[in-house]
């Protein structure tokens, strides 16, 4: 991450693109220690989010709780909106991302200022071990209005206690820019696709999500008075949507030349020192976050180098479907694959990955794919924001971004024209076959009870099927008999298929894919919805 500003310390080094760099803890520690009191309660934990809570101990070195520091005040914001914690850590502002899944917690991407406060003494010692701890959160619980956040080994590690009810700017209100300044002082919508926010804690630091990167800054405020300081933030790059950077750093020197705040129903509008607006916010809804298991998600934008952030091929669709019974599967942008994976809390684990063998024209294609499966076999954990989906590595570095697909109403299967995409291969097994590249396999159910279309080489049809619910059956097809040499292996591919079509037992329709199912269930072929 790099400072937005010239402010400087000692402990500050020259990032080589103009910023400063600094810490930046990007993983999620794991620290054993002594075994607290209390077991988590089974359930989602109620109230983390939309309080603002106030450290009242932690787990020093030696393995024992102690209040923190006199004249010093830890505190922490879990903003609903997109997944985002926020506070002081005694001297500097810090934010983060937060995974909740029943009581299981996890932290991660952890960034802060870098202030050097001496008094009390041992302050310093204190924040840093605070942030250590929270990196390392594994499960919390709240108790007669106290948060309790215990380690992968189950020490309770630190221990919250509700603020009193905030008033004014500082509380657990998350708020979304609509708008900022351009260059010519006239206010300009936030670019589509992206999502700035802010939260200001009681103590002096606001945080959030600068559209590509986090950020954390301090601020002051009296009365109508706000003041801030430069921020710092990651240093992920983002190319899409289009001038996404620009606006980002717009946004954050806006931030610097804040001298005053207002708010006007449900908006918050930050100007400068004459009175113009530079910044306007909407108060961001709380929307609930999508459960990782049965939804559809659709790839966004994915890992490239380091940092960099790269959108998915205009024109290519990247899926993943996390099912109940532990599979994994969806497309890659050419081929199906799919998988198993393991959860434990927000850890998250993929093996077994297998796909298809096609090979898509369209350049950079097979390289995202590439790119794609190798992300997915690395993933280590996962939190969700709302409707969106981020897969990370062991070493805490965000690798696939999702968000929840559109629903498609799922085509009907008569009087839609059906082509195929993979197939069974003969030596059975899990193993599939793509189609051959330069054939087209088609197949229409027409509402008087017949099948028909083409094999590749030739058309087919004559075949009567009969639905019962979703059981299907088909009777051997007719075809024409012409002979194809190209491309090589057509004519053992219509044969295979011609035959499939006899074995079938049953079908499945996911929006606009159809698989066809033998009588234990298994996948015998998959289309995709063309034209009717």
């Amino acid at each position: 991450m790099q400072v937005y500003g010239t402010e400087q310390t000692k402990e500050q080094e020259h990032h080589p693109h103009g910023g400063i760099a600094l810490r930046h803890s990007r993983g999620v520690h794991r620290r054993r220690g002594v075994h607290g009191g209390g077991t988590s309660t089974p359930g989602t934990v109620v109230g983390l989010a939309g309080t603002s809570w106030t450290l009242d101990s932690y787990l020093d070195e030696n393995g024992t709780l102690v209040p923190v520091l006199p004249g010093t005040e830890v505190t922490a914001a879990f903003g609903p909106p997109d997944g985002k914690v926020a506070g002081s850590a005694g001297c500097n502002g810090y934010g983060g991302d937060y995974q909740l899944d029943g009581t299981s917690l996890s932290v991660s991407s952890l960034v802060q200022t870098l202030k050097l406060c001496t008094e009390p003494e041992g302050i310093m010692e204190q924040e840093a071990r605070f942030i250590d701890l929270l990196g390392s959160a594994a499960e919390c619980r709240i108790e007669n209005d106290r948060l309790v956040i215990t380690d992968a080994a189950g020490a309770t590690t630190l221990i919250f206690v509700e603020e009193d009810a905030p008033t004014g700017l500082a509380g657990n209100t998350w708020w979304t820019l609509v708008s900022l300044a351009g260059e010519n002082g006239t206010q300009t919508p936030v670019l589509d696709g992206t999502g700035v926010t802010v939260t200001f804690s009681a103590e002096g630091s606001l945080g959030g999500s600068a559209g590509c990167n986090h950020y954390s800054a301090d601020y002051t405020v009296d009365g109508a008075t706000l003041t801030i300081k430069p921020a710092v933030r990651t240093e992920m790059y983002c190319n899409e949507p289009p001038g996404i950077m620009d606006q980002e750093d717009r946004y954050l020197a806006l931030l610097t030349d804040v001298a005053s705040y207002r708010m006007e129903a449900n908006r918050l509008i930050l100007a400068d020192s004459d009175g113009t607006d530079l910044l306007v916010f909407e108060k961001a809804a709380q929307t609930p976050n999508l459960p990782l298991v049965g939804t559809d998600w659709v790839l966004e934008s994915y890992s490239t180098n380091g940092d960099a952030i790269s959108s998915v091929i205009v024109g290519t669709k990247v899926t993943a479907n996390f099912a109940a019974d532990g599979n994994v599967g969806g497309n890659a942008g050419c081929n199906h694959y799919g998988g198993e994976y393991s959860l434990d809390g927000a850890n998250l684990s993929v093996s077994s990955l297998f796909s298809t063998l096609m090979y898509c024209e369209t350049p950079g294609v097979m390289e995202q794919e590439a790119a794609f499966m190798s992300h997915l076999a690395n993933v280590s954990s996962y939190r969700t924001e709302g409707d969106r989906l981020i897969l990370t590595d062991a070493e805490g570095t965000d690798l696939l971004f999702f968000v929840q697909a559109e629903e498609v109403p799922p085509a009907p299967l008569a009087g839609t024209e059906w082509t195929l995409e993979s197939f069974s291969s003969p030596d059975g097994g899990e193993s599939v076959s793509s189609v051959i590249a330069g054939t087209t396999i088609t197949a229409v159910f027409s509402p008087d009870g017949n099948v028909g279309g083409n094999a590749g080489c030739n058309s087919y049809g004559g075949a009567g099927y009969q639905l019962d619910g979703a059981e299907l059956s088909i009777e051997p097809p007719i075809s024409t008999k012409m002979y194809c040499g190209e491309p090589e292996g057509v004519m053992e591919q219509e044969n295979r298929y011609l035959n499939l079509l006899t074995s079938v037992a049953g079908y499945r329709i996911d929006g606009n894919r159809l698989d066809l199912l033998d009588e234990s269930g298994a996948t015998l072929l998959t289309y995709s919805a063309g034209r009717a």
